[in-house]
């Protein structure tokens, strides 16, 4: 497969690249061809970066129609890197690229409004991958993922050994960035794996919509704090009334560093499946903030499991409406500070009284 870079379209080191990377794009899209299986038209280039590319707006802009099968490559994080100088979003994909790959290469932003990819889909814009990605610097957001009223998929993404750096007023990934649009719960199917997530302040992924979130390993830390005191969680989860198959998040053997007293892991009104399994968030259980904090916190929650993890501060469900699928379960699970129920749990709300109780299985400190 032919490979293009930007030079081959004008791009000088030190010089704004926008036009060098829309002519590269542009000459990607004129050079797709029929797919021999029936589908949407498929890319025959291969694109290379091997520099640092200054860019100040959109590089990737609406193009009518569907595609499929781009492939970027870098030659090392940071060796390969396109920083984004102006407010737009770096990428733009609106219902129509999809099976689309990444690697090797690093995003910086240094204009705070600038989002690296806003996609609106229908029925694309689904299957991005990231392998040995990097973003840095201060952003808007990361990934806004949106759509109309018949919006759909926004779906099957994938990062894999990934680094989430740099601050984001909103954050990394947004899922469903126009609540007021009855969109549908067509935003599912995001996968980490052995990702570092180590960044100042926002939220890791914040699902207006739903979403089936699977997380494998990885580092997971905040850093600073938002600039205007609110909160930063890894997991954000505003809004509930999901269909069952859209509410679920699974992470698996995950190290989370909570620095500051405003840090969670996760905030959540989704009233499906939540799994935690061997993961730990006491790394900074020592400091002065830690017994106080409510790291994970729900509302009117479905079925939520902490297995063979070890657990700082407290824990909070606040039960304001009924559920009678809901089920909490702890089975062998440790806690560095709040070693009683009476600590550790903060249960309140009209329907408190009435839940089913929360279940302490083998548990390490005794809790019943």
């Amino acid at each position: 497969m032919p490979t293009v870079r930007p030079e081959d379209y004008g791009a000088v080191p030190g010089k704004d690249a926008t036009a060098a990377f829309r002519k590269l794009f542009a000459d990607v899209d004129e050079r797709l061809v029929r797919d021999a299986g029936g589908g949407v038209p498929v890319a025959t280039t291969d694109i290379l970066l091997t520099g640092v590319y200054t860019v100040s707006g959109s590089i990737m802009r609406p193009v009518a129609g569907r595609a499929q099968g781009l492939t970027v490559r870098g030659i090392g994080k940071r060796a390969s890197e396109i920083v984004m100088t102006g407010p737009e979003p770096l990428l733009v994909n609106k219902d129509r690229w999809m099976g689309v790959r990444w690697y090797d290469v690093s995003f910086r932003s240094t204009n705070p409004k600038a989002t690296y990819l806003y996609a609106s889909s229908t029925g694309a814009c689904q299957d991005w991958g990231w392998t040995n990605c990097e973003w840095r610097g201060t952003w808007q957001r990361g990934i806004g993922l949106d759509g109309p009223r018949a919006s759909n998929t926004n779906s099957e993404m994938f990062w894999t050994n990934c680094h989430v750096n740099g601050a984001y007023a909103d954050a990394f990934l947004r899922v469903g960035m126009t609540p007021a649009h009855p969109q549908q719960d067509q935003f599912l199917n995001y996968w980490f794996t052995g990702c570092k997530i180590e960044y100042e302040h926002g939220d890791f992924i914040r699902a207006d919509k739903g979403g089936f979130i699977c997380v494998e390993s990885g580092s997971f830390i905040v850093k600073g704090r938002r600039p205007d005191g609110g909160p930063s969680r890894f997991f954000h989860f505003p809004t509930a009334g999901h269909h069952d198959s859209v509410q679920h998040l699974h992470v698996r053997a995950v190290r989370f560093e909570l620095r500051h007293a405003t840090a969670k892991v996760i905030e959540s009104k989704w009233a499906g499946h939540t799994v935690f399994d061997g993961c730990s968030d006491t790394a900074l259980g020592f400091q002065q903030h830690s017994p106080a904090l409510v790291a994970h916190e729900y509302t009117n929650p479905g079925v939520v499991t902490y297995r063979n993890c070890d657990l700082v501060g407290k824990h909070a469900y606040h039960l304001t409406a009924a559920n009678p699928r809901q089920r909490v379960i702890y089975e062998a699970c440790t806690r560095r500070n709040n070693r009683t129920r009476a600590a550790f749990l903060a249960v309140d709300g009209p329907h408190a009284p009435k839940a089913p109780p929360i279940i302490h299985v083998n548990d390490a400190d005794g809790i019943r």
